[in-house]
């Protein structure tokens, strides 16, 4: 089994990738209406996953996509297709997106 990469290592990839400096929705942005500081894209996301699949604890490139999802999700300022990222792994789990 591949050795655990750390969280922070993940999201300097995602944060790269992304073009973010950071994900965190201030007061003052919420002030300004602001909810939220990117919408990525699901390839992006299973590009980051390609890339650390042998640093996750995944078994395939689905458990890797929600791995980054899950971790997306966490960071709370980040969409993906314009979804919170907790609906991506729904829709994932419930095949109506396909990681292949």
């Amino acid at each position: 089994m591949a050795k655990k990469e750390p969280r922070s290592e993940t999201v300097k990839l995602i944060k790269k990738e992304l073009k973010i400096d950071t994900a965190k929705i201030t007061e003052e942005d919420k002030a300004k209406g602001i909810t939220f500081v990117a919408d990525g894209k699901l390839e992006s996301v299973i590009k980051i996953a390609k890339e650390r699949m042998d640093k996750l604890s995944a078994k395939d490139l689905k458990g890797a996509v929600k791995i980054i999802l899950g971790t997306l999700n966490s960071m709370n300022g980040v969409l993906i297709n314009g979804k919170r990222p907790s609906e991506i792994i729904k829709e994932i789990d419930e095949n109506k997106i396909e990681i292949v």
